[in-house]
């Protein structure tokens, strides 16, 4: 430990806001990311590696459950697939274990299978199940808001930098999951081209896995989760699509200032196609309240979700244009990065949060009023996901993308998740 983190470490420990994060320890209950049950490892099930005609066990079969949550979601029905395979009918010698969660089989013919599967709805699982907790997290917001462009932007910004200031390193949780973000990575930060609109369709969990270098800390599953805007205000597409939402352990409210009618015309948008008023074209933040108050808060008891909230403006640097400080002061820290390093810095943090709280109170006193009584706890937050504003869906190869705060939400919630030390300097 060097001179300045001896200090460091000593003036948290003397200040009574220092939390020491406390993980949650094994053996970890598995929660499945699509229909989101929740079981214990030896209850997963098996999809063999083979099929063996003239063997009722082993022939190929239609698979109902599978098939009962495709259904339900909207997805194609499969033909014959091959079998499932209960490991409790197997030798405990035919078992493979890694930190006691059963990963492998070996059936009957000697044949080995790692194709894990949820017993509920026979979806596979993530490689990781079992071997630490699963942290389900919703991106919403409405329609434009730059969820995908977020989502892209976030995930480089912690694999390239704040994993390591935190002592993390984060992957993607399958090769598949991992060409898709890298083909996103790739399209905003080396062709300078914005991602297409998300389309209204079934979406798919993007499933990361953060692993802490002490190993002491459980590697965390991240499933995150990000419904299309126009899915958003659709109660029908919700009923189908946003179960995810109420079984979150966190979620991100993304907020468009563009959605915020006080402040539409007073956006410089001399660098986009349409100009003026977009009153018809965006949703009002409140919006979105609504139906997430419709789909599961109702339901909550005293009408109010305890899920941990980060509400965030987008597209902060369109606010430098605004030129009034009666909403924002040209110094704002909205407009400066800060990076976390080590533990969440609770003086950064409510600097930001304090002044994205006054801000929103502002220009859209609904807005705020309704996640004060509907949201038990909540943080603030501005970021920009690509420090300039694109025109056309191109953004200026001339300009440096430049992503601005946009950890400090995901941060933040695993601060509130209790996987990060807060402190102050």
């Amino acid at each position: 430990m060097g001179l300045l983190d001896f200090f460091r470490s000593n003036n948290r420990k003397q200040n009574n806001d220092y939390k020491k994060a406390t993980y949650e320890k094994g053996p970890f209950m598995i929660k499945c990311p699509f229909c989101f049950k929740k079981f214990k490892t030896d209850q997963v099930v098996f999809r063999a590696s083979h099929s063996e005609k003239g063997d009722p066990e082993y022939e190929k079969t239609i698979d109902e459950l599978l098939n009962h949550y495709n259904r339900k979601i909207g997805k194609g029905i499969l033909g014959e697939i091959n079998p499932i395979v209960k490991p409790e009918g197997l030798p405990e010698s035919s078992k493979i274990r890694v930190d006691g969660v059963l990963i492998e089989i070996r059936d009957k013919y000697d044949i080995n299978t790692s194709e894990r599967l949820c017993p509920y709805c026979h979806n596979e699982l993530p490689v990781t199940s079992g071997r630490g907790p699963s942290k389900i997290i919703s991106v919403v917001g409405a329609s434009q808001v730059g969820k995908s462009v977020y989502m892209t932007t976030l995930l480089y910004v912690l694999e390239k930098y704040t994993g390591e200031r935190i002592d993390a390193s984060l992957i993607a949780g399958s090769s598949a999951y991992n060409d898709e973000i890298r083909e996103n990575q790739e399209r905003i930060f080396d062709k300078n081209i914005m991602l297409d609109p998300t389309p209204k369709q079934h979406v798919e969990p993007l499933i990361e896995n953060l692993k802490f270098k002490n190993d002491k800390i459980p590697p965390i599953t991240l499933i995150f989760y990000d419904i299309p805007g126009e899915g958003m205000t659709d109660k029908g597409y919700i009923d189908k699509h946003g179960e995810h939402i109420k079984n979150s352990d966190g979620i991100i409210f993304l907020v468009d200032p563009l959605q915020m009618r006080a402040l539409r015309k007073k956006i410089n948008l001399t660098n986009r196609e349409l100009k003026g008023d977009f009153t018809e074209k965006y949703q009002e933040p409140k919006d979105i309240i609504v139906y997430l108050f419709e789909n599961f808060i109702s339901k909550q008891s005293h009408e109010k979700t305890s899920i941990p909230t980060a509400v965030v403006v987008t597209k902060s640097d369109m606010l430098k244009s605004l030129n009034d400080e009666e909403y924002i002061i040209k110094n704002s820290n909205i407009f400066r990065n800060y990076e976390h390093e080590k533990f969440f810095n609770l003086n950064e943090y409510e600097n930001i949060d304090g002044e994205v709280r006054k801000f929103l109170g502002k220009v859209d006193s609904p807005f705020k009023g309704a996640m004060d009584t509907y949201f038990g706890v909540t943080g603030y937050f501005a970021v920009s996901s690509l420090g300039c504003n694109p025109q056309n869906l191109q953004i200026d190869s001339s300009t440096n993308i430049n992503p601005l705060r946009v950890d400090e939400p995901f941060l933040w919630l695993l601060y509130k998740m209790n996987y990060l030390d807060g402190g102050r300097e």
